[in-house]
């Protein structure tokens, strides 16, 4: 797949897989494939969802543009990776910027980081949202909003501080 990088034990994130790889990724191993896309992208697959289904996988359509990312989306994408048996997942878009993107907002939620430590990690694995990313706002954003990160303190290796 273009692009495939493994992120997490249960989370890769690809460009736009082909025919023969959607068919394949399920006897592989891939439980969720999640789509990125919309409809309306250059080189959209209108038959991915049906071509998913067929091998056993799950499927989750959650197009997402710098245009329409908002709380909901990311909310969805979270759920879609959460689901018992939703890994091991690969989550795709075009290249894999918006998988990047989308994947690292899952894990600082998930993990409780702060935006440092999101940025750190997206560096570590070389898919932080660049500061001229049309995503980079929202991704700010919304890890000050929703992490635990953001609203407590945390040791250097992300570790919750307790008042004494």
């Amino acid at each position: 797949m273009l692009n495939l990088k493994k992120i997490t034990d249960g989370i890769s994130i690809a460009g736009q897989p082909t025919e023969d790889e959607l068919r394949g990724a399920h006897a592989r191993g891939v439980n969720t494939l999640v789509n990125l896309r919309t409809d309306d992208e250059d080189g959209f697959l209108p038959t991915e969802e049906r071509i998913v289904e067929s091998t056993g996988a799950t499927y989750a359509a959650i197009p997402v543009s710098p245009v329409t990312l908002d709380d909901l989306a990311v909310e969805r994408f979270s759920q879609a990776l959460s689901s018992v048996n939703a890994q091991p997942a690969i989550v795709h878009c075009k290249g894999g910027g918006r998988a990047g993107v989308m994947t690292l907002l899952h894990l600082s939620i998930e993990n409780g980081w702060s935006l440092q430590k999101t940025l750190e990690e997206g560096e570590k694995h070389g898919i932080a949202p660049a500061p001229d990313s049309p995503y980079r706002a929202f991704f700010e954003s919304f890890i000050r909003r929703h992490s635990p990160g953001e609203r407590i303190s945390v040791d250097e290796n992300g570790n919750p501080l307790t008042l004494s």
